[in-house]
């Protein structure tokens, strides 16, 4: 076989690279073990032809070893195009450019011999530890003919929950370039996967999938995989147990183990014979080799056809992907990509915008900011304020001598006046669905999100939900924000609102934080938390849940803390972990006391209720009242009719017409009913 073999500039081009990104941190404190041989033990069982093909790749590999000697010099026999795919929510698991380059330098290190950890292979082991010969390169040329620099990035909730489907955001050709997808955390709670070669249910689904925070060694155990490395005691992920003495990887010169986890005792002994327990292959936490058998199943699988991990070095290949020599620093034009620290701000407030393109390293900017003073710049993290209330737009033209990118959110600044939108008490049933679209925001992160319903209510006939049922991915995260409130002279110092939630099973992990803002949601602070424990207001349901009238449960928060506020938001925050839907209504914000307060005093009720006339409100005082006040608010907590305004009233029971003149229109109203300053509100329907 025809080995490919690279010219001097490209070694030396790799070791400037090892030395460039050395300095970068990418130590794995939270080290998961990785998840391929039970992904791929599931393919085994779904597809039991998978047996006869490894045992075709385990015959080709020791037939392989026999035919081909491998070179010991130093020579690089392949080089692998790789991409690397980082799906983020702009979190930290959006990591640089210089943790990738980082990556790949580490890969190079372990897959040629060259780690610095090298020299602490204990003895027995030393004499073969294998230099695979292989390097790995980020492409520079894309799918498309492009310039690139081998990486991407794409914005999806998928990053806290990796599963497959995360290939299908974005892919480039497999049988051309090694895939690696980058993302913070993986549903199944391994540390990441790989197929062996051929037995992805695709070739669409050839490559890894990686956790943010395991590039370095982890990434070099998956790249293992990926060529047809077993784990050192065979194809399970069950490590530690005596039975493993039984298992097999294959591979001649690898010790039977039992395998090792978490811990580094290089004179374990584990099936009669000294284990390699710093083996890539292993879970220990010392790794430093592949063994010369190892290196023979990666070049054996890496002239297979299965998988087309043939392909991927061709000289064909590596013209086509930009990986061929002379390799070096590519320049391309940028893809804009930008963030910012703030999306809501008071007038006169400052929103500071970051530079995040990709692609290409920019050294020119040009900013755009409708709204905004300066109204333009070129600076590459400009800081912007807004002194007029309204909703804005941002464009970012990031530039290189290779060209330009272009990117316009629309949209994405909100700002809001001093002056509150209403004056508390207020009571919000969300019955006026116009009001509702006009007053509230609904920041959605893909998927279902808040919306008004009339599927159930605790009064009236209307509430608000997120139909999260049909939610395909968890950790989505839905923010439903309220208009602003000036609760400075509100009695009572208490935000109350109705909910109702179920899950579908027990291990669900839904959660609702209520926060509070008082800079015009700028920043937020959380007042209530509401998890998985204690989250659920109805038993378990598997079918879409519609609460009944007795699983709702009322939710009080505290503002004493802000009692003195003129501009007060509130912010329901909902993030998604596989339960059924959630429902909020009747926000209530200083306008109700408890029951028993109240009780205390006074009671009444109103009827008829709905009415299509004058409807009338019974009560009774249980002792002298000095200020009773009865106010009639419409759904936005307008006063629109004073029955009673501040008279003293003396113990016992009485009578009094609502709207005797017939002013109030058809519509959903709020009675408030305060006696010396013990409040009650009830809702009043005008048919």
């Amino acid at each position: 076989m025809k080995r490919l073999k690279l010219i001097l500039s490209a070694t030396i081009i790799s070791a400037l690279s090892l030395n460039a990104y050395s300095q970068v941190d990418l130590s794995e404190p939270d080290r998961i073990n990785c998840g391929t041989a039970v992904i791929n033990n599931q393919r085994l069982a779904q597809n039991p032809f998978l047996q006869s093909l490894k045992e075709e790749q385990e015959k080709q590999a020791k037939e392989y070893w026999k035919n081909h000697i491998a070179n010991k010099g130093g020579a690089i026999s392949y080089t692998i195009p790789v991409v690397y795919h980082i799906i983020h929510n702009n979190g930290p698991e959006n990591v640089s450019k210089a943790t990738i380059e980082a990556s790949i330098a580490n890969l190079n290190e372990d897959f040629q011999k060259l780690n610095s950890d090298l020299s602490q292979v204990v003895a027995s082991f030393i004499g073969i530890a294998a230099d695979i010969e292989i390097q790995f390169r980020l492409a520079h040329i894309d799918p498309n003919g492009n310039c690139t620099e081998g990486i991407t990035r794409t914005v999806s909730t998928q990053t806290y929950a990796m599963t497959e489907n995360a290939k299908s955001l974005v892919n480039w050709n497999t049988t051309k370039y090694l895939n690696i997808w980058v993302g913070q955390t993986m549903a199944s709670g391994s540390g990441g996967w790989s197929y062996y070669p051929g037995w992805a249910p695709s070739q669409s689904q050839e490559g890894i999938v990686i956790r943010s925070a395991q590039l370095t060694n982890s990434i070099t155990h998956e790249v293992g995989h990926f060529l047809a490395l077993p784990h050192t005691w065979g194809s399970s992920n069950t490590p530690g147990i005596a039975s493993n003495c039984g298992l097999d990887d294959g591979i001649g010169d690898t010790p039977t183990t039992i395998g090792n986890s978490g811990t580094c005792n290089t004179s374990s002994v584990t099936c009669s014979s000294l284990d390699n327990v710093q083996n890539y292959m292993d879970y220990a936490t010392c790794t430093r080799m592949f063994t010369e058998g190892q290196k023979n199943q990666m070049w054996s699988a890496l002239n297979s056809s299965n998988g087309a991990r043939n392909n991927l070095w061709s000289n064909a290949n590596l013209i086509a992907t930009g990986t061929k020599n002379p390799y070096g620093a590519v320049t391309c034009a940028p893809i804009a990509d930008f963030s910012y620290n703030k999306e809501y701000v008071c007038e006169g407030a400052s929103v500071t915008f970051t530079d995040d393109s990709y692609n290409a390293v920019p050294t020119g900017w040009n900013w755009i900011f409708t709204g905004g003073t300066p109204s333009t710049s070129g600076s590459s993290n400009p800081t912007i304020t807004y002194n007029t209330a309204g909703v804005y737009s941002v464009t970012h033209q990031p530039s290189t001598s290779a060209g330009s990118g272009n990117l316009t959110k629309s949209s994405i600044i909100t700002v809001s006046t001093m002056v509150a939108d209403y004056i508390g008490p207020i009571v919000d049933g969300f019955e006026n669905t116009t009001q509702f679209n006009n007053d509230w925001w609904v920041n959605n992160d893909g998927g279902q999100t808040w919306s008004s319903n009339s599927s159930a209510a605790t009064t009236g006939a209307r509430s608000v939900r997120v139909r999260n049922y049909f939610t395909s991915n968890d950790n989505e995260l839905d923010e439903l924000i309220s208009p602003s409130f000036d609760i400075s002279t509100t009695t009572t110092k208490t935000m109350t609102f109705m909910q109702a939630f179920a899950k579908k099973t027990s291990g669900d992990s839904d959660k609702l934080l209520v926060y509070y803002s008082t800079d015009c949601g700028g920043t937020w602070f959380l007042k209530l938390p509401l998890t998985a424990g204690n989250l659920a207001t109805a038993p378990n349901h598997s079918n879409v849940f519609v609460p009944t009238s007795s699983e709702w449960v009322q939710r009080s928060v505290s503002l004493t803390s802000i009692g003195t506020s003129t501009n007060v938001r509130f912010k329901f925050a909902f993030t998604s972990g596989g339960g059924n839907d959630i429902y909020i209504d009747d926000v209530n914000i200083g306008g109700t006391v408890g029951i028993e307060d109240f009780s205390s005093v006074a009671s009444f009720n109103m009827y008829p209720n709905p009415t299509n006339s004058s409807a009338q409100i019974s009560f009774n005082l249980t002792k002298d009242i000095n200020s009773l006040s009865i106010k009639v608010r419409n759904a936005v907590g307008q006063v629109v009719t004073n029955v009673i305004n501040g008279q003293s009233f003396n113990a016992g029971k009485y009578t009094l017409k609502i709207d005797e003149e017939r002013k109030l229109s058809s519509g959903i109203y709020f009675v408030e009913f305060n006696a010396d300053n013990n409040i009650k509100v009830q809702k009043l329907i005008v048919q």
